[in-house]
């Protein structure tokens, strides 16, 4: 007989289940750091931060209960530190993967950075590059942050689609807040994507720290209508907050596969691994049975059962045939005429 076991929640393959915290403060609502002088995980890979300024983001993250990180893999020092490509990422990397932080790779910040522009070929080449160096040490990849403040749906697919072609890790996308983006509510950018990286809006332009609830479960649900599965990846300033949280446990709670502001739940979409394997039977009561109902059937017997606390008979006798099965063992008489 094959079972199904349940051996555990699989996050390797894909990004069900992802949980991190992009955008943080300290409970003083500062800066992270005052070396790095951000709110977000994103400037990671910074030149100008220091390893106690990645120290101190990573403590804040795991006491957070994530298990994944978002890192801008280029950026100009807007703000938050300068990401160069020139760089090696490959020991941050691992650093953060020691610490049990799968680090995501977004490969292109907002558009007031800059460094969406070019050709499509040129954004080719260097997401190529990208992902050859770095692969093995991520867990999947963000193509753009609020790509249709800059990029169409074509554009889009084009990169998802290179970016596949060298690597089976999975490609989500973000846009601006609500579904398809609120420039253009074009769903369409979505279509090559694995995920659906879902802003919803009203946590920075109102000025609220944490966006309004319902318009999250409205989006939420409008987005989970297009059949892919949605993180809902940014919802508040503060990953921290009691707000942020109950508002990622209620996405989790209304078919979210995962949190990228905040969360208190740990089951959040997660897979199961599931293994087949053989069970070793004993199938002697199996075939008695087959063989009692044949004697049955073929002879004039009679049906006899015993049973006690901790063990059982059975038999079938006849003129000419008999058997007696127990708990242990099979006997089977037969009286020959001549």
């Amino acid at each position: 007989m094959l079972i199904l076991m349940m051996l555990g929640l699989n996050s390797n393959a894909d990004l069900h289940g992802v949980r991190s915290s992009f955008l943080l403060r300290h409970y003083s609502e500062g800066n992270i750091t005052p070396g790095a002088g951000t709110n977000a995980t994103m400037y990671y890979l910074g030149k100008e931060w220091t390893d106690a300024d990645r120290a101190a983001v990573r403590n804040i993250v795991k006491a957070n209960g994530d298990t994944h990180i978002d890192l801008y893999t280029r950026s100009e020092p807007r703000r938050g530190g300068h990401v160069v490509e020139g760089h090696d990422f490959t020991e941050r990397l691992r650093e953060l993967n020691d610490a049990g932080l799968k680090p995501v790779l977004w490969l292109t910040p907002e558009s007031k950075h800059g460094e969406h522009g070019g050709t499509v070929a040129e954004q080719k080449a260097y997401m190529g590059r990208m992902v050859a160096r770095y692969d093995g040490l991520v867990a999947g990849y963000v193509v753009c942050l609020e790509c249709d403040d800059y990029w169409s749906p074509s554009q889009v697919s084009t990169l998802i689609k290179h970016i596949k072609s060298k690597s089976d890790k999975p490609v989500a996308v973000h846009l601006t807040p609500g579904v398809g983006g609120g420039r253009f509510k074009d769903p369409n950018y979505y279509r090559d994507a694995d995920y659906i990286y879902l802003q919803v809006g009203g946590h920075t332009k109102t000025g609220y720290k944490t966006a309004d609830l319902q318009r999250g479960i409205r989006d939420l649900k409008e987005a989970l209508k297009l059949g892919k599965p949605v993180v809902v990846s940014e919802y508040s300033m503060y990953s921290t907050s009691a707000e942020a949280k109950r508002f990622g446990d209620v996405m989790c709670a209304n078919g979210a596969v995962g949190t990228g502001n905040g969360r208190n739940v740990t089951y959040c979409g997660q897979r199961i691994e599931e293994e087949e394997i053989e069970e070793e039977r004993d199938y002697t009561p199996i075939i008695v049975g087959l063989t009692m109902v044949t004697l049955f059937a073929l002879y004039d017997t009679v049906l006899t059962l015993q049973a006690t606390d901790d063990s059982y008979k059975i038999g079938i006798h006849g003129s000419k045939v008999g058997m007696t099965y127990t708990d242990d063992r099979a006997l089977i008489t037969y009286r020959f005429e001549f």
